[in-house]
């Protein structure tokens, strides 16, 4: 179960995917709705291991990641989101490392971010 301390797991997790899956000729629309494609999968992983007691409540807690854990909004996410990948812009990470709540989860923000915005 997740730590209700812990702002940045979920938002990793659908980091990762978004940046394997995405294209430098995704469009601003297109990244977001990728973004909530990629949530929404996410939150049925999540569902279907038992993470959660129901799928809307699993959809709403993955969306709010953004908005309620990191204080941005969902547009404001996936403008962040959009120049990291785009121009490798840092801002998302550093948003990111202020919310890490452990040296381990610290230390996968700064990894992750280190391998650059293309794998």
């Amino acid at each position: 179960m997740l730590n209700r301390e812990d702002k940045v797991s979920d938002v990793m997790a659908v980091l990762k995917v978004i940046r394997r899956k995405f294209k430098p000729t995704t469009s601003s629309y297109d990244l977001t709705k990728l973004r909530i494609e990629t949530a929404k999968d996410f939150a049925e992983t999540e569902y279907n291991k038992g993470r959660f007691e129901h799928q809307h409540s699993a959809r709403e807690t993955i969306h709010d990641a953004y908005s309620r854990r990191l204080k941005l909004s969902r547009p404001g996410f996936d403008r962040l989101t959009g120049q990291w990948l785009r121009q490798n812009s840092m801002q998302l990470k550093e948003i990111l490392l202020k919310h890490s709540n452990s040296p381990s989860q610290y230390a996968e923000v700064t990894s992750f971010f280190k391998t650059g915005s293309h794998e």
